[in-house]
C-alpha cells in the first residue's frame, strides 16, 4: 500500500485521490512516519459499512483530536474535497460522484473487525442454496425429535413442544411463569409423577418440562388452563412451536426469527399479512409442502431429505425429521421417558 505524509496529503489531495481511482487500492496516509489513517475506494468503505452493521461491536472509534474544518468544500483539480464535522474524516468527490474516503486507522480496524463477523452470516443465493443441501444431508444431532412425534400426537408425553434459541432454560422457565424455588431446587419430572401416584394428584398435567440439547432451550408442557405466559422480551433470535390438539384433530407448526412470524404462505404484494398457522396434516410426504417464495420454503429440501434417508413413513414424524434436519433439533429421549428431566409447577397464585 502506498502512503503518504500528511502535510503532503493536504497540500495536493488530487495526487492521492488519483493513486486511489488508478489503483483501486488504499493510500496511507502518515504522521511523522506513523500509520494515521487510510484513504480507500468509496465502494470499499460502503461495503465495509453495509456488513459492519450487522453486528453489534461495541462503538464506533471517533477522533481523539478534532481538526479545524476549512469554510467549504475545497477543488483540487477534477476532485471536490469535503471535511467531516470532526475534521479528520474526508469525502472526494469528482463529476459529483463520491470515489475516495478517508478514515483513521482506528475506525478503519472497527469497521473492519464487524465487516468480518457480519460477512460470516452473508450467502448469495446460490451460495445459500448449496448449504441448504448440504444441512440437509447432515444426519440429525443426538436423538433427533421425530421419536416422539407419535406419541404427541396422542398428547403424549407434552401438548406443546417448543425450542428457543438464544436464553437459558432457566431463563425461559422464569420468564414463562414457572415457579423459581421448583427451579432452585431441580425438580424433576420423575418426582411429580411418583407424587402424583402417592397422592392422586394432577400436577403432571400442570408442569413445564425443560432442558437444552444441540444449543437449543426445549420446552414440554400441556397448559391446558394457560398457567404459562409464553412470552420473552426481547424475543429469542429462532423460536419453533409445535401444538397438538387432539380432541379437534388440529397440529400446528409455527416458526419464528426475530419475534417475526414467518408465515407458511408467500406474501403477495399489496395484501394484507397472512397469519395463518401451518397445519401438519396439510404436508403430504412427496409433495413439497411450502411454495418456492414462501418464507419457509428453505425447509423443503431438508423434508425431503427426510423422506429419502429415513424410515418413517407417516407425515407427521418425517415433518419432524425434517425440522430436525434443518435446525438441528434433539429431545432426550430416555431422560424423558425416565423422568430424569428438569420441571417445574406454575407459580402460585
Amino acid at each position: 500500500m502506498d502512503s503518504v505524509e500528511l502535510c503532503e496529503f493536504l497540500a495536493a489531495f488530487e495526487h492521492a485521490i488519483g493513486r486511489v481511482e488508478e489503483t483501486g487500492e488504499r493510500v496511507s496516509v502518515t504522521d511523522g512516519g506513523e500509520p494515521m489513517s487510510a484513504l480507500l475506494p468509496a465502494a470499499e468503505l460502503a461495503e465495509l459499512e453495509h456488513f459492519a452493521q450487522r453486528v453489534h461491536g461495541g462503538p464506533r472509534p471517533r477522533p481523539r483530536v478534532i481538526r479545524e474544518r476549512p469554510v467549504g468544500p475545497e477543488q483540487r483539480g477534477p476532485y471536490i474535497r469535503y471535511v467531516h464535522a470532526d475534521g479528520v474524516r474526508m469525502t472526494f468527490a469528482r463529476d459529483r460522484v463520491v470515489v475516495a474516503e478517508l478514515r483513521s486507522v482506528d475506525e478503519l480496524d472497527w469497521l473492519e473487525d464487524n465487516a468480518r463477523t457480519g460477512r460470516q452470516g452473508h450467502m448469495d443465493p446460490k451460495q445459500a442454496a448449496a448449504f441448504e443441501e448440504f444441512l440437509a444431508r447432515q444426519p440429525p444431532v443426538g436423538d433427533g425429535i421425530a421419536w416422539i412425534a407419535d406419541s404427541w400426537r396422542e398428547q403424549e408425553p407434552f401438548t406443546v413442544l417448543e425450542f428457543i434459541k438464544g436464553p437459558s432454560p432457566e431463563e425461559v422457565a422464569l420468564a414463562y411463569g414457572a415457579d423459581a424455588q421448583d427451579i432452585t431446587d431441580g425438580l424433576l419430572l420423575h418426582q411429580v409423577r411418583e407424587r402424583d401416584a402417592r397422592e392422586g394428584g394432577d400436577d403432571l398435567l400442570r408442569v413445564l418440562v425443560f432442558g437444552e440439547a444441540a444449543g437449543w432451550t426445549w420446552l414440554g408442557y400441556h397448559d391446558f388452563d394457560d398457567a404459562f405466559s409464553r412470552f420473552l422480551d426481547p424475543p429469542p433470535p429462532d423460536q419453533i412451536t409445535l401444538t397438538a390438539t387432539m380432541a379437534k384433530a388440529i397440529y400446528d407448526f409455527s416458526y419464528s426469527k426475530d419475534g417475526v412470524y414467518q408465515n407458511p404462505f408467500p406474501i403477495e404484494d399489496n395484501a394484507e399479512t397472512q397469519r395463518d398457522m401451518y397445519e401438519l396434516i396439510w404436508y403430504t410426504p412427496g409433495e413439497t409442502p411450502f411454495a418456492p417464495n414462501a418464507p419457509l420454503a428453505f425447509l423443503n429440501p431438508h423434508i425431503r431429505r427426510a423422506e429419502e434417508k429415513t424410515d418413517w413413513a407417516d407425515g407427521i414424524p418425517l415433518f419432524f425429521a425434517g425440522l430436525e434436519r434443518a435446525f438441528g433439533l434433539s429431545l432426550p429421549r430416555d431422560a424423558i421417558a425416565s423422568g430424569q428431566v428438569r420441571c417445574a409447577r406454575p407459580t402460585r397464585r
